[in-house]
């Protein structure tokens, strides 16, 4: 027993050095556990340590979510399975791989046209029982091979080094036939772990001269009584298909004769010493081709003859020729991928096309196991080469439509796809200087895309001396065919195990249900790109339409018809993966689940990008308006704006929407309440930060002439304060107090309620019925809200206070020891938090037609902002406790409701390899938490221009990955799948019948308190209106309608006119009246110069001052009484 235990300490450290895993972490603290964490809530066998600190082998099934029964959404079962894997394929890698190839708003046609969607966890576990939150390859692939949690560099065997039986081992023993293929070496660790069980995945070879002398260590060596190398492995496994790189190591002579090693599967090799690997599998049946020709040449493969393609002595060559990342990417042009001349190498598609070709046999009952990897997605990722990632990512998406065409042909065929573990790239804003070298790309829209990598120092990079690490972000995993329904929801890695084995029938432990959870197919996607990137010949730019940038246009998916009584969307700004992944592993470790967000059962991802006003293409990385306008009215525009199209005008919101249809509406926020997100819902603003009526108390990017016309002093629709008191919505809660203690400029009526200059926008809101609530207790005791008493929440002058402290990452944040959250204390019980405000919320907005109810945690995108990482943990707690709140209220009440929590944006925090070393580990800045695991986790933040914390506490980026969205209750299934975010207003708008029989328009429906006359125009038109300006109106506009402004049109108002009345003071304007629908989706526009007459019919002409847009309208005034 004490030798053994002197054995496994010093194999330990061998792997520690040899794999390059960090295992000695910073000085212990007392206790990892605290108050700002919950409960380990995960499986209960998933803990490597013993009560008495004894480090034990995790078994096949125990970290598995739903354990070695599966999820048993379906019992579906299929004759094959294709399992396809993208190493290193994050979201980002598959967000930037789409950008360039086919552009932000088309689709690949494989990867995206899977359709059933879900994401899951990867971590590994040390063999000192820790968790690591960053796992390799080895480890991963262990996880899905074997059911089972390993160390890194572990290939199929426990953290005792036991062997584990793997898919391909139980796909064999049940008479199926196998194959392996990869664009790597064969013996790397993805494809190794189907074949092989060894202690370390770089004992390729037997000859231990020409190996890492840990395996040495090991006693993995045949002579040693091992199971032998990687490839001595293969050849003893068998399978009927193998294809790949690595020739090198099967030219490495054989060190022992002797009978063929496996612990699971018979094997009838027979070994020759001194003869090579290669030299052996030829005598034992094996066919060998090396080139694309003889690949094509193959016309069988079996257990008498199996096929072993080696098509290079390493890996095998990229499709795209490397591009190189640098610190001045945002000086240089954009450049495009080159592709490379492979020789006499074979393309992956044919690779898998061959490998289909031979395994697929109609005669045999018995079907088929395929591994397919697209390897270098990863090693271009190390080499921060985004040419290289993104064409190894086409590679996969190439494969992937095979699989389905053969797949949809076949009909007994299940085809999932995805990672092993999440990567470094990040795509940024284009053309912007930042701390992480980059390479900037023109793609297939015609627009540049700027791709980053930051989890090393820059100046290794650059030097081209070092290798980016993984990241630990959750995955997207997709599938098509029987059984894929169970990829649907939060799994961990080691649940496809099952749900593999159990599409195959091949599960003893297979749970008893006979739950059939096939979804409906979705309808065909339109292309996107086509309808929303609305530019003419001659450069002009039309904004695209609500539903134009949709994947599935206005009417949706189509999975599931089901109707919702009420909807809530909750939004976490800046709630990327990493975000989400960062919050659970902290909170309640990385096995456990966020018991709100992780229940959703469906779920989906969808892409995020705002459109470039000058021309008309997409801008990849979106800022917090664009991406709420865009669920909030369907239309993509461009960053800054709130609820305008990109031509800047106004478009109807789904509150809008909702009030006209007679529901009650409810906006909530963590965030000031003119902050982006609650805004989309409540305003229209040509910029985000038209915060208050006083011009020179907003931001400057509000000021000058560009945006005269929001301003009620010009006739516009007013700043976003203003509109929110207009909008009218039953509950408005958040901060922002002193935006409302600003004074109104401008006396008049909206509808039925009045406006006085001179006071205050919370004292006009007071004066118009609302109830105002500054505290918790307040808050609870308000029993009533509606159009006649709307309830208005400030609690905070800006924004609310966070849950923990804030803890800025560093420089030298390796260096230090890792620190635990702690509680804000101006988190105080005055302030109500995100589920205390839903809470009462859905109390206030219950009632027999419904309601639609936005919930915002802000601080999320803040914190990361700051490079707070205990910040956005404890706001993306807040949100989960919220998300908690909603679904055991409709479980309470019984109400038909429609829960949907996603993010608006992603961002830029990083998991990356926890080190204790004083030199700075990445390009940017980073922090180290204990987390619930009693393990340590390192998070990056390289997104800013500087690590100066006067910059890199404040100006870190969003980046530009697509997000996770899930859902519960009446059409949920409408999520699944790969949408856009403007597919989430229809999602809603369809749920609750929002645009059924709704005549609505967006009408500025201010009307000036004014006796001053109001001039006819001096002369006509001067231009017949264009046909986009006029698209959406309602009605014609009549002669007067200028192309011009008038001189009176854009006059400066006078002192005794600040506006002017529609006819005379006090006339009721037309259209619906305020208190019941404010606005709607017709011929409103935001006026940007003065104007002597209500707007009721508009076309609107866009003049860029200063790069940014001016709207100029000229109205149609109603006859005189």
């Amino acid at each position: 027993m004490g030798a053994q235990s002197s054995k496994q300490r010093r194999i330990a450290g061998s792997v520690a050095v040899a794999a390059a895993i960090a295992l000695a972490l910073a000085p212990e603290v007392a206790s990892a556990f605290n108050s700002t964490m919950h409960n380990y809530n995960g499986p209960a066998a998933c803990q490597a340590k013993t009560a008495d600190g004894k480090v034990r082998a995790l078994q096949p099934g125990e970290c598995a979510q739903y354990g070695k029964a599966g999820q048993g959404r379906t019992n579906a079962r299929a004759k094959n399975v294709i399992l396809i894997i993208g190493d290193g394929m994050g979201q980002q890698e598959i967000t930037a791989a789409r950008n360039y190839l086919k552009g932000a708003g088309s689709r690949f046609e494989g990867i995206d046209e899977l359709p059933n969607t879900g994401l899951y966890t990867h971590h590994s576990v040390d063999l000192d029982g820790k968790v690591n939150y960053v796992t390799d390859s080895a480890a991963s692939a262990t996880a899905w091979s074997t059911g089972t949690k390993t160390y890194n560099g572990a290939i199929s065997v426990d953290l005792k080094f036991k062997p584990l039986p793997n898919l391909l081992e139980k796909a064999k023993l049940a008479g199926m036939r196998t194959g392996n293929i990869t664009t790597s070496e064969i013996q790397d660790a993805t494809p190794a772990a189907q074949i092989a069980h060894n202690v370390y995945r770089k004992c390729y070879g037997p000859d231990p001269v020409k190996n890492p002398m840990t395996c040495n260590e090991y006693n993995q060596y045949r002579e040693q009584g091992g199971l032998g190398s990687i490839s001595e492995q293969l050849i003893d496994t068998r399978p009927d298909v193998t294809m790949g790189g690595g020739m090198k190591a099967f030219k490495q002579l054989v060190q022992v004769s002797g009978e063929g090693k496996n612990p699971f599967i018979p094997t009838n090799t027979k070994w020759e010493a001194q003869k090579s690997v290669l030299d052996n599998a030829k005598a034992n049946g094996f066919q060998v081709v090396t080139t694309a020709d003889e690949l094509r040449a193959v016309k069988s493969a079996n257990q008498d003859q199996p096929l072993l393609g080696l098509f290079a002595d390493g890996n095998m060559k990229t499709r795209f020729a490397s591009s190189k990342a640098s610190l001045d990417a945002h000086l240089k042009d954009p450049q495009r991928c080159e592709k490379q001349d492979l020789g006499t190498q074979p393309e992956l598609p044919l690779m898998f096309e061959k490998a289909v070709e031979l395994l697929d046999d109609k005669s045999n009952d018995k079907g088929f196991f395929l591994q397919v990897e697209s390897a270098s997605i990863d090693k271009r990722n190390h080499a921060s080469d985004a040419c290289g990632m993104i064409g190894e990512t086409e590679r996969l998406d190439d494969v992937t439509k095979q699989a389905l065409d053969f797949a949809r042909a076949d009909g007994n065929t299940m085809v999932i796809v995805t990672a092993d573990h999440s990567h470094t790239a990040q795509i940024v804003y284009d053309a912007n200087p930042l701390v992480s070298p980059a390479t900037r790309l023109m793609t297939a829209d015609g627009a540049s895309m700027t791709v980053a990598y930051g989890t090393i120092p820059a100046s290794t990079i650059t030097s081209g001396k070092g290798s980016t690490t993984h990241t630990g972000a959750q995955l997207r995993i997709a599938g098509f065919g029987p059984g894929s329904e169970n990829v649907l929801g939060q799994t961990d890695q080691t649940d496809l195990h099952y749900t593999i084995l159990n599409a195959l029938g091949l599960n003893p432990d297979a749970g008893n249900g006979n739950r059939d959870g096939k979804l409906a197919a979705p309808v065909a996607a339109q292309n996107a790109a086509a309808s929303c990137y609305l530019v003419n010949k001659d450069g002009k730019v039309t904004a695209p339409a609500p539903g134009d940038c949709a994947q599935y246009g206005t009417q949706g998916q189509k999975r599931n018809a089901a109707k919702a009584k009420n909807v809530i969307l909750f939004i976490g700004d800046g709630m990327g993966d990493s975000e989400i992944t960062i919050a659970r592993n902290y909170l309640y470790g990385a096995s456990g689940r966020l018991p709100g967000l992780d229940a959703l059962p469906y779920t989906g991802n969808y892409t995020h990008y705002a459109l470039n006003q000058k021309t008309g293409l997409p801008d990849y990385v979106t800022d917090s308006a664009a991406s709420g306008t865009a669920w909030a009215t369907g239309t993509k525009t461009y960053n800054g704006a709130i609820g305008v199209d990109n031509n800047g005008k106004p478009v109807a919101n789904l509150i809008e929407l909702a009030k006209a249809k007679g529901l009650k509406t409810g906006n909530v926020t963590t965030a000031e309440i003119q902050d982006a997100t609650p805004a989309v819902q409540g305003a229209h603003a040509l910029n985000r930060k038209c915060y208050g009526p006083e011009l020179d108390k907003n931001a400057v990017s509000c000021q000058g002439d560009a945006f005269k016309g929001q301003w009620r002093t010009n006739g516009g629709l007013g700043s976003i304060s203003e509109q929110l008191v207009d909008t009218r919505a039953d509950v408005t809660l958040g901060g922002g107090a002193k935006y409302f203690d600003q004074k109104v400029a401008v006396s008049g009526t909206w509808g039925d309620h009045t406006w006085t200059a001179g006071t205050s926008v919370l004292e006009n809101a007071k004066a118009n019925g609302y109830q105002v609530a500054t505290n918790a207790k307040e808050l609870a005791a308000i029993t009533q809200a509606d159009q006649s008493k709307p309830v208005l929440g400030l609690f905070a002058s800006g924004n609310l206070p966070r849950k923990y402290e804030t803890f800025n990452a560093t420089v030298d944040g390796a260096a230090l020891a890792p620190k635990v959250c702690e509680q804000n204390p101006k988190r105080d019980g005055s302030v109500p938090d995100a589920a205390q405000m839903t809470r009462k919320a859905l109390e206030l907005l219950r009632n027999d037609k419904g309601f639609f109810l936005q919930v915002e945690a802000a601080s999320i995108d803040k914190a990361d902002h700051q490079a707070d990482v205990c910040g956005q943990i404890g706001e993306t707690d807040d949100l989960d406790r919220a998300i908690q709140v909603a679904r055991d209220w409709v479980k309470e009440t019984g109400e038909p409701t429609l829960i949907i929590a996603t993010a608006d944006h992603a961002h830029t925090s990083q998991i990356i390899p926890t080190q204790d070393v004083k030199a700075p580990i990445s390009s940017g800045i980073v922090a180290k938490l204990k987390t619930a695991d009693d393990s340590v986790m390192m998070v990056n933040y390289a997104t800013a221009k500087s690590n100066d914390p006067k910059i890199a506490w404040g100006k870190q980026n969003h980046t530009g990955t697509q997000l996770r969205i899930a859902a519960e209750g009446p059409g949920a299934q409408n999520v699944v799948g790969q949408l856009d975010q403007t597919d989430l207003h229809f999602l809603v708008a369809n749920a609750l019948d929002l645009r059924q029989d709704n005549p609505f328009e967006v009408k500025n429906l201010f009307v000036p308190k004014s006796d001053v006359p109001v001039a006819e125009p001096t002369k006509e038109p001067s231009a017949e209106p264009t046909k986009e300006a006029t698209k959406e109106a309602t009605a014609e506009p009549t002669k007067e309608a200028t192309a011009e402004p008038t001189k009176e049109a854009t006059a400066a108002p006078t002192k005794s006119a600040p506006g002017a009345a529609n006819s005379k003071p006090g006339a009721k304007p037309s259209g619906i009246p305020g208190s019941t629908a404010p606005r709607g989706t017709g011929s409103g526009s935001l006026a940007a110069t003065g104007s002597d007459a209500l707007v009721t019919g508009a076309i609107a002409l866009l003049a860029l001052t200063g790069g940014a847009a001016l709207l100029v309208f000229a109205d149609r005034r109603r006859k005189k009484n």
